[in-house]
């Protein structure tokens, strides 16, 4: 309900998701499209190693691009960048 008022890109910081099961990832798979329609990107940051583990498995990096999945979050936060200073950025468009 709030992603209208989310910035255009938005960090998931996963570094206390000790576990996450097949509903889990569903749910992490839903977040991405919803955020998409709505013209900004979801990066995610410092999974450890089980839930990076499952996400490797579904072949999620197909799903939110490997570009924006993310070791941590200062790696995170110069991908963010990266993409509001890209020319087709939806930010720089409005600005």
């Amino acid at each position: 309900d709030h992603i209208p008022e989310m910035t255009p890109v938005v960090v998931l910081r996963l570094r206390t998701m000790r576990e996450i099961d097949a509903t889990g990832l569903r749910a992490t798979q839903d977040f991405p499209d919803k955020l998409k329609d709505a013209g900004r990107t979801l990066l995610l940051c410092g999974a450890p190693p089980q839930p990076a583990n499952l996400m490797a498995q579904a072949e999620f990096h197909r799903h939110i691009g490997a570009r924006n999945i993310l070791p941590n979050v200062q790696a995170a936060i110069d991908r963010a960048q990266e993409i509001i200073d890209s020319p087709s950025s939806p930010s720089r468009a409005a600005g």
